[in-house]
């Protein structure tokens, strides 16, 4: 994202044109050149490149003014020196360098001995070392700011004007304001287009990061209304277990067979509460689904159908009991991952492989390069994965191959805490 210019705090006092004047005359330069968010050889070539345009120019300039017999070239070489820090310091404090190289600029006009010929006010070589750093100073600085270096630029130029014998017709004043305020114009300029591209750029992260979050919001409502499908069965157990009890079980005492009706009774309880939740996270044009929710043992069926699809799969499944939850995680982690491989990687190799590891499964799928290039997704599809294996404890890492391709591999914890999923890139 491009810098920031400087800006308001939020409860200061609003800026006025008086105080922007003095903060161009006293304050520290905190405005950040956008030259120097870019790589480091540029923020390392820029402030070079500024000094040795300086050195050259007043080594042009100490010819210049020993030919003309005024003073001779070495002394006046090292009268230009600050002129030349201001330009170099311009390229890392704009304001600072501004104000090094103006009052140079005021002040060099009494050491200098005039010349016997008409000149403007400022020679060519002095607006040499004065518009860079009146460009970069409009660049980076806001609005007001520039106005006011633009009032002090002027008094300056005024200043220096009073200083020599020069042609008083109006349209000789012409030229030095236009080599003054093009500069400022040109820095405003490019500075309000740096700031549109500083605004867009935040306003796209902001979009970035509020998609994300409803997509895994989604993607949690989603796994909240399949995870539904098997707790509701299993609590329809605990129910049906309960109430055949005494008929299964008989004798039982009275306390015992009131015990398992009430616990019948809290299990039919638990069912109406999550088919009310199941409501609520239901979207309003989303039909319920009929079909049973898929397990482990529906994954030779998900790898035959992506065989049949013209995909090179080699897989290696381990003969687990898994629990209902557990299996669905796996599954679904499973056709996430094939379908990612097939969206970004079309018609490259895919290898498959559910294992067991210690305490956990193991959930790993690799695809090689894409034999086409392939098509952008929302980044979703590891969301919803560390969502899934979140919910078990799990783990998830994604990231790229040495060969060009994609590795996905969670591990799903059989018994143990919560613990946060994470990846290294998202796709």
């Amino acid at each position: 994202m491009p810098p920031e210019r400087p800006t308001r705090a939020p409860g200061a006092a609003r800026p006025t044109p008086g105080r922007e004047l003095l903060s161009v005359l006293w304050s520290t330069d905190a405005a950040r050149p956008p030259w120097l968010a870019g790589p480091r050889w540029l923020r390392r070539a820029v402030p070079v490149a500024a000094a040795l345009y300086a050195l050259v120019v007043a080594i042009a300039a100490s010819s210049l003014v020993n030919d003309s017999g005024r003073m001779t070239g070495g002394l006046f070489f090292l009268l230009e020196l600050p002129a030349v820090a201001g330009v170099a310091v311009a390229a890392h404090r704009p304001l600072d360098g501004w104000r090094t190289v103006t009052v140079w600029l005021v002040l060099v006009q009494f050491v200098l001995p005039k010349s016997d010929a008409a000149l403007p006010p400022l020679e060519p070589w002095e607006w040499c070392l004065w518009v860079p750093v009146l460009l970069a100073v409009a660049w980076t600085s806001s609005r007001l700011v520039t106005v006011a270096v633009a009032v002090v630029s002027l008094l300056a130029l005024g200043l220096v004007g009073l200083q020599h014998f020069w042609p008083q017709q109006p349209g000789s004043l012409v030229v030095p304001l236009a080599l003054l305020l093009l500069p400022l114009a040109l820095g405003a300029a490019l500075g309000s287009r740096w700031d549109a591209r500083r605004a867009l750029a935040a306003e796209q992260a902001r979009t970035a990061e509020a998609q994300a979050a409803r997509g895994a919001l989604a993607e949690r409502a989603r796994i909240a209304r399949e995870m539904h499908d098997v707790v509701a069965h299993h609590l329809s157990l605990v129910a049906v277990r309960c109430e055949t009890a005494p008929y299964r079980l008989a004798p039982l005492e009275d306390r015992a067979a009131a015990e398992l009706a009430e616990v019948a009774e809290t299990a039919r309880q638990a069912l109406q509460d999550l088919q009310r939740l199941l409501g609520v996270l239901r979207t309003e044009d989303q039909q319920a689904e009929r079909a049973p929710q898929p397990g482990a043992a529906a994954l030779p069926r998900l790898l035959d159908d992506v065989r049949a699809a013209g995909t090179d799969l080699e897989a290696h499944l381990d003969d687990l009991a898994l629990p209902d939850t557990l299996g669905l995680t796996v599954y679904r982690v499973v056709q996430q991952a094939l379908a990612n491989a097939a969206q970004h990687a079309p018609g490259a190799p895919v290898r498959v492989a559910v294992t067991r590891s210690g305490p956990a499964v193991r959930v790993e799928v690799v695809n090689g390069p894409g034999v086409r290039p392939g098509t952008p997704g929302a980044g979703q599809g590891l969301v919803g994965m560390r969502e899934r294996v979140a919910v078990h404890g799990g783990r998830l890492d994604a990231e790229r191959t040495a060969d060009g391709g994609f590795r996905v591999c969670a591990e799903l914890l059989l018994a143990g805490p919560v613990a946060a999923a994470h990846g290294e890139e998202t796709r």
